[in-house]
């Protein structure tokens, strides 16, 4: 068993609900005020991520597919756990104009740009498989935010972008919301052209950094290769292929946020901190924000439990892994390897002293 902020399975208003949160200043100021989330891509209904604040969280969703837009507004209308949710049958980009949507074999892989299909057949990628395409108008999120309001919360203080290949050009429709609003982004970055003259990681990094944002670490990652070799008997590197990305707007040093962040800036950044599991971080934030000692030790109370993991479940991890091991030693290294894959995140510790 792993820890919830790991595998993105906390229960629903898990950290909302808890006492130490609930009665901390960012907790009561996001009760008066819910997060203004918003999720791009969110066929798949309101991202995981913000599951645990859930009654704190106003979502705001784009899904340019008609019907599957309106199946989210229905079937979220019928759930109570959100403050708020409104999804929009729009797609993003950096201006308003004409647009295609090419459709894939898997739907989520749908994108305004067309399939590199040289990259997609090295790689057997056949969930790209082109199935068709539809003409649409774009609209730039800032137009949206600003200009055609759908009402006055504070949208965008959280965004989450998932857009197969057009997340770039998205944020520059969005810069207004970027520098007045965002403290944290949850982006899918590529680093290969899966879509055809896409931008890659390092361009959206480029271009949030310049806007006061650093970024993190990777939420997860995805390799590929061609699988000419067999896993349970060769071993071997693969290509980093693309990631779920995380951004804050980091005021301590070395971070690149030009200007004092606003009380409700801190407190949504600590909040979203705590979401993605980034606990030393949020202990830095509260110190700057917390008034005496008595504060700060809830906080860290607070952090503590969130993060504290049993030794014991480690302990019978490892137990349960030589037991698979010795039933089944001819898939040691996937067994393994496996084992590996869902630590990653929580697997740094060399800078521990025994």
């Amino acid at each position: 068993m792993l820890p919830p902020w790991v595998t993105g399975r906390y229960p629903i208003n898990a950290i909302a609900d808890e006492p130490l949160f609930r009665n901390s200043r960012p907790g009561q100021d996001l009760s008066a005020r819910p997060l203004g989330f918003i999720d791009v891509g969110a066929r798949g209904g309101v991202h995981d991520l913000v599951a645990p604040i859930a009654r704190l969280t106003a979502v705001l969703g784009f899904e340019p597919d008609l019907e599957a837009c309106a199946e989210l507004n229905q079937r979220l209308a019928e759930e109570s756990q959100w403050a708020a949710t409104r999804f929009l049958p729009l797609a993003l980009a950096e201006a308003a104009g004409p647009a295609v949507l090419h459709l894939c074999e898997a739907p989520t892989n749908h994108s305004l740009r067309p399939v590199n299909q040289a990259f997609a057949r090295r790689y057997d990628m056949v969930k790209f498989a082109q199935t068709g395409r539809f003409e649409l108008e774009t609209q730039a999120l800032d137009h949206v935010l600003f200009n055609t309001p759908p009402d006055d919360r504070p949208w965008g203080e959280f965004i989450k972008l998932d857009t197969q290949g057009t997340e770039l050009e998205i944020l520059e429709g969005a810069q207004r919301m970027l520098d007045e609003r965002c403290v944290a982004a949850f982006i899918e970055v590529e680093f290969c052209q899966i879509y055809e003259d896409q931008k890659l990681f390092s361009d959206v990094e480029r271009f949030l950094r310049e806007r006061g944002f650093s970024f993190f670490g990777f939420h997860s990652t995805h390799e590929r290769a061609r699988k000419t070799l067999d896993k349970r008997r060769f071993a071997g590197r693969e290509r980093l292929l693309h990631a779920d990305a995380v951004f804050f707007k980091d005021p301590l040093a070395g971070g690149f946020t030009s200007r004092p962040l606003t009380q409700r800036e801190a407190y949504v950044l600590f909040t979203c901190a705590l979401l993605f599991g980034y606990f030393d971080f949020a202990l830095e934030l509260a110190e700057s924000f917390t008034n005496g000692a008595l504060e700060l030790a809830d906080i860290r109370a607070l952090i503590e439990k969130l993060a504290f993991y049993d030794p014991q479940i480690s302990r019978k991890a490892v137990t349960d892994l030589a037991a698979e091991v010795s039933a089944r030693p001819d898939r040691s290294n996937i067994a393994v390897g496996r084992f590996v894959d869902g630590r990653r995140p929580i697997c740094n510790f060399e800078d521990v002293v025994d």
